[in-house]
């Protein structure tokens, strides 16, 4: 994996997310480290941020290695420079990018242009860091992923994406409901169903969040339910 961008959580293959998560925990339980003693990331922001911004630079600094912040003003990502020059540019002083964008077209470009691995730590398109987070915070409360359902409820955003393609690709039953309007998009769907069909997971869509919240069980008590008032209409 050395050398990699990570775009899309789907970037991963199910043995190589195994591994992140692995190595993730293994990190996390061992404390401070040296892994990345000599290396700097620059954290390239277009979109102004708090746990994001904290999340990396306190990771960098916890494994021995050096962080630059370059804010909006700062870069004019786009405007004030190109995207490829941006890319060439930083190629030649750090390490790594971390880019936080409006458009994944754009995180997109700074992978196509620079010699130095980039990854999304957002864009519109999907936010694969929040969830490797998830599932990893999923896999230390549960023990595992293969089997465990997991509800998103709310809108099909760029979390939502990532989340559903990591669960999909783990083998978790994934359930997600929102409104009319602001579903996940139809080729995350097609892809996620593709991966859990690998995996023994599934991808579920639906407009209830109940139903998504408790799965076969409410929808069997809300047959029952209008079971019983079909009964009682009869009598």
């Amino acid at each position: 994996m050395r050398g990699r961008d990570l775009l899309s959580i789907a970037d991963l293959s199910p043995a190589e997310l195994a591994l992140v998560l692995d190595t993730a925990q293994s990190l996390k339980d061992s404390g401070r480290s040296s892994a990345l003693a000599g290396k700097t990331l620059a954290l390239l922001f277009e979109k102004p941020s708090l746990r994001t911004r904290v999340s990396f630079h306190v990771a960098m600094r916890q494994l021995g290695g050096d962080c630059i912040y370059l804010s909006p003003a700062e870069v004019g990502l786009g405007t004030r420079e190109p995207v490829e020059d941006v890319a060439r540019v930083l190629s030649r002083y750090v390490d790594c990018i971390a880019a936080r964008t409006f458009a994944h077209e754009t995180v997109e470009a700074l992978a196509r242009w620079a010699d130095v691995p980039v990854i999304n730590a957002l864009s519109d398109g999907e936010h694969p860091c929040q969830a490797l987070a998830d599932l990893l915070t999923v896999r230390e409360k549960k023990g595992r992923l293969e089997g465990i359902s997991v509800a998103f409820i709310g809108d099909g955003n760029n979390t939502a994406r990532s989340l559903c393609l990591g669960a999909a690709m783990s083998g978790m039953e994934f359930r997600f409901a929102a409104p009319e309007g602001y579903d996940l998009p139809a080729s995350v769907v097609a892809r996620a169903e593709a991966l859990a069909a690998a995996s023994g997971g599934s991808v579920t869509c639906l407009r209830d969040p109940r139903q998504a919240a408790c799965g076969q069980a409410w929808d069997g008590r809300r047959k029952a339910r209008r079971a019983a008032r079909r009964f009682r209409g009869i009598r």
